[in-house]
């Protein structure tokens, strides 16, 4: 197995988040539920006479720019929920262009106005991810470096979920299936008065979570990194270990990785770089022998998607087509 094959296994959990995958489904389908209820509250005030509302329509989602499609799978599972039946020739991941028609939608007026805003929004912000993280992976093409999603989510699991259909991993779904040793954790240790709390953590943490996809420590200075390399050295994990250089400059990195080379360590241990990284300075960072970059831009600051939702009949016809 290549070191690149053996990244891809540790930070990649994209079978986690598909709809295949029950506990995904399950999340998808909750919190979409939760955002139509907050937004539907007691009824739509605004669908008199019933009806005029109450009548059979077809209506299509249009991208107004182009974009990576994220969020599709989740909204047609969603839609099905709501009796309204839903037509794409896209799939999560597939690039559309502006004036495409993404979804063909079938139903009552009345339920379509329902869930317009709902699958507008999802769809939108999902695929803005996934649009900005085809950016970022885009950088680092022709490297062995990947680009990697943080914590920094407002929906947890399709956030992640979209920004692997960009080319990115989704690094730790969460607190529970790797361990992540960062500023905090690191200032309690160091505090507790205990001279080998950090080891002491390791240690226990890999024993009573053998199965956790990866450990990693967070390092801020040269002298930080030797010592979590001299802590890992001295400790046997059934997990992966990584350390994190957190708002390193890519030039101080590189002679950091070309120490772990000479003491021939750079197989048992994976580096992350994250801090502040933009699409200018992604690439110097794949450069600099890093094996993975986390960008927390990618979903907590992200551009969202153009769509927009019109009947049919306000479609020219000519361009009707599906």
């Amino acid at each position: 197995m290549t070191r690149k094959d053996r990244i891809r296994k540790v930070f990649d959990a994209t079978g986690e988040l598909m709809p295949d995958d029950k506990t995904y489904r399950r999340f998808a389908l909750s919190f979409l539920n939760r955002l139509i209820s907050l937004d539907i509250g007691k009824g739509d005030v605004s669908a008199f006479p019933e009806n005029v509302y109450g009548v059979p329509v077809e209506a299509f989602i249009i991208a107004k720019s182009p974009a990576i499609v994220a969020g599709l799978a989740e909204t047609t599972m969603f839609l099905k929920e709501f009796y309204l039946t839903a037509e794409t020739k896209f799939r999560n991941g597939d690039a559309i262009s502006q004036g495409e028609k993404l979804l063909k939608i079938k139903g009552n007026v009345k339920d379509i106005l329902a869930v317009e805003r709902t699958i507008l929004n999802v769809l939108q912000r999902l695929s803005g991810i996934a649009t900005a993280t085809k950016e970022y992976t885009e950088r680092v093409a022709g490297t062995d470096c990947f680009v990697v999603t943080t914590r920094k989510t407002l929906w947890g699991m399709l956030d992640k979920s979209a920004v692997q259909h960009g080319g990115g991993f989704s690094h730790r779904l969460g607190l529970y299936d790797a361990a992540m040793l960062k500023e905090n954790h690191l200032a309690a240790l160091r505090n507790s008065g205990q001279p080998n709390a950090i080891r002491d953590s390791i240690q226990e943490i890999a024993r009573r979570y053998p199965r956790l996809r990866f450990i990693e420590i967070e390092v801020r200075s040269e002298n930080e990194f030797r010592e979590i390399v001299n802590s890992f050295k001295s400790i046997e994990t059934p997990m992966p270990k990584v350390i994190m250089f957190d708002h390193f400059q890519p030039a101080a990195i590189i002679p950091i990785v070309d120490e772990l080379d000479r003491q021939n360590l750079r197989d048992e241990i994976f580096l992350e770089a994250s801090g502040n990284v933009t699409l200018e300075t992604i690439s110097d960072y794949a450069k600099s022998g890093v094996d993975v970059i986390s960008v927390g831009a990618l979903t907590h600051s992200v551009k969202s998607a153009d769509f927009s939702l019109l009947f049919s009949t306000d479609i020219n016809p000519s361009k009707n087509a599906f």
